[in-house]
């Protein structure tokens, strides 16, 4: 029996990774194409339609996407001298959009350098908790 690879491709397809915008991932300096699960994205990005008017805060997907690349990218750099590590650690700050939560607060999150479906050189952002989608 053959067992069927679970490609990058297809977690893209079914929203399992989210890919990030590739000219916010170039404007951060990003080493590689990146993506980041729907849990990274749900909880760092995106930021629901009507979330403004019913706290009048005012977030940006597109620049919440900025904070969190640019941190991970960084991080990525920062640890360039120590072999670049598979799997690395990092901190953000968010502004949770929980409807009450005004101040950023802090989250620990992984970038995972990995081949990607051609055999190049791709990153995913992930929870600690989380693996690549297989």
């Amino acid at each position: 029996m053959t067992g069927t690879v679970y490609t990058r491709t297809q977690a893209i397809k079914d929203r399992a990774l989210i890919e990030a915008d590739p000219g916010i991932a170039a404007e951060a300096e990003f080493p590689a194409p990146v993506a980041m699960t729907e849990a990274v994205y749900a909880d760092c990005v995106a930021v629901p339609e009507a979330y403004a008017w019913d706290t009048g805060i005012r977030l940006d997907e597109a620049e919440r996407q900025w904070d969190l690349l640019s941190t991970a990218s960084r991080a990525i750099r920062a640890a360039a001298g120590s072999g670049r590590p598979a799997r690395l650690a990092f901190t953000s700050y968010r502004v949770p959009v929980d409807g009450r939560t005004r101040d950023p607060q802090r989250v620990t999150l992984v970038a995972e350098a990995s081949p990607g479906d051609n055999g190049e050189r791709v990153i995913t952002i992930m929870r600690p908790s989380e693996h690549l989608p297989q």
